[in-house]
């Protein structure tokens, strides 16, 4: 299977920026026992390298950092892109305070270009966008969202993200800042902005307007700097009607299940801000992560429907009617 072989040779290529990108985003060094696996994988020793990590699993204390740090490895080690990318979804989905969550957004959408699905990787670097502005992920987003761009022919959306992710590279990234200029080669002759050219830096604004970002971005001008700077627009989303069906029973949509009540209630502020009904359901472990309370299963299930379109993992359940 072509995706099957993709990941045998990825495994290498991607996970050596991945450990560039931990200092920059300010994660914990890394586990050496981890360091050690990934050694044993790239060896050869792939079956030792992720009973290693399945060991550490093993240990670590169910829904705790360091739970989603095992899990970050195991997909990062995986056999299959289809083992890692449930791993990854489930960083994403379960552990939304990991200090993971911003890679694990970056290798579904690799993920996805690998499969072709352009869309599908805009949306996971999208997400990243709107839900952590202020990562310093944003230049090796900026760096895939290019390269989706460009492999989807729109070479005006691609430049103008080159260009936002050369002006959020590190000045000691010069992994990053050269694959970025390596991209940026394809835009000769298609913006052109200096701090004197008006006319140019109008039509900067027009490209930067065609990045598919949703919600919608605030475009401006770094003068200084003479280039395009893009920031997430907040949107506020109707909130889900709550309604109560016949015999008095309701239906939600459950995205997330905590042992720790503290983790549940960080999932459901994110989720307010983000627009939706959330709340945390039960008084003990396992504390329940679930959106809204509708009179029909099915007006539940188009809800679930319209969450997996913005990447958010639930199943429909019988709620409570309080």
């Amino acid at each position: 299977m072509i995706l099957r072989g993709f990941w045998c040779g990825a495994i290498l290529a991607i996970a050596p920026i991945a450990a560039g990108a931990q200092a920059m985003a300010g994660v914990n060094p890394v586990n050496p026992v981890y360091r050690r696996a990934q050694a044993m994988v790239n060896d050869g020793n792939a079956i030792a390298g992720r009973a290693l990590v399945d060991s550490m699993i093993a240990v670590a204390p169910a829904g705790s950092n360091e739970y989603a740090e095992g899990v970050y490895w195991r997909a990062v080690l995986a056999a299959t892109a289809v083992n890692a990318e449930m791993d990854y979804r489930r960083i994403v989905v379960d552990y939304s305070l990991s200090p993971r969550v911003d890679d694990a957004l970056i290798r579904l959408a690799q993920l996805e270009i690998a499969r072709a699905n352009y869309d599908g990787a805009l949306r996971h670097l999208n997400r990243l966008v709107v839900e952590h502005p202020e990562s310093p992920a944003r230049a090796r987003a900026g760096y895939w969202t290019a390269r989706a761009l460009f492999d989807k022919n729109d070479i005006q959306g691609g430049c103008a993200s080159t260009a936002d992710a050369l002006l959020r590279t590190a000045a000691d990234d010069s992994e990053l800042g050269n694959q970025i200029a390596y991209l940026n080669q394809r835009c000769a002759g298609v913006v052109t902005v200096t701090r004197s050219d008006t006319s140019a830096v109008a039509v900067a604004v027009a490209v930067a307007a065609t990045v598919p970002v949703a919600p919608p971005v605030t475009v401006r001008i770094d003068s200084a700097r003479a280039a395009v700077v893009l920031t997430p627009a907040p949107v506020k989303k109707p909130a889900p009607e709550r309604v109560l069906g016949e015999k008095g029973r309701a239906y939600s949509v459950q995205v997330a299940a905590y042992n720790v009540k503290s983790q549940a209630d960080a999932m459901v502020a994110r989720l307010k801000k983000n627009g939706y009904e959330a709340r945390v359901d039960g008084k003990a472990a396992p504390f329940r992560v679930r959106i809204g309370r509708y009179a029909t299963q099915s007006q539940a299930a188009a809800v679930q429907r319209s969450l997996k379109t913005k990447q958010i993992t639930g199943f429909v359940v019988q709620a409570d009617t309080q």
